[in-house]
């Protein structure tokens, strides 16, 4: 409906494109985010989360990287998680360091919830963990 209202508002389109992307509906997200960054130029990091998932989904994990780097979020765990996962996919050695940075910014954290409740579906949920696990995540 909001869309519907406010077509070319870059902020309900981002918003949009970022829940559309955790939901499993990828292209549709990245569309709608792409969409937020043509009208907002200057747009903050985040409109670069539907990117990072649909590349992890499409297992093109050194373009998650790239994409958590234009995301710029050091105080959010999702920017650690989607960062050391798609560095274990990769078996990056480094991805230690994003779990532990992601361990930092979220103590206690446990990565499975996160992920469930941000309404992954079941097979990018796998593939998250199977990337954590592979960086070292004991969950």
């Amino acid at each position: 409906r909001a869309l519907d209202l406010n077509p070319n508002d870059p902020e309900i389109l981002a918003e949009m494109g970022h829940y559309l992307s955790f939901m499993g509906e990828y292209q549709r997200g990245t569309e709608l985010s792409k969409r937020a960054q043509q009208l907002n130029p200057l747009h903050p990091g985040w409109y670069h989360f539907s990117a990072a998932r649909l590349h992890y989904h499409q297992r093109r994990y050194k373009d998650v990287l790239r994409d958590v780097q234009q995301i710029s979020m050091p105080q959010f765990y999702w920017t650690h998680l989607l960062n050391a996962a798609a560095l274990g996919q990769l078996g990056d050695g480094s991805a230690a360091h994003s779990l532990a940075m992601m361990k930092k910014v979220k103590p206690e954290m446990s990565a499975r919830v996160e992920i469930e409740k941000w309404n992954a579906t079941p097979e990018d949920l796998a593939q998250l963990i199977e990337g954590l696990r592979k960086a070292g995540q004991d969950e």
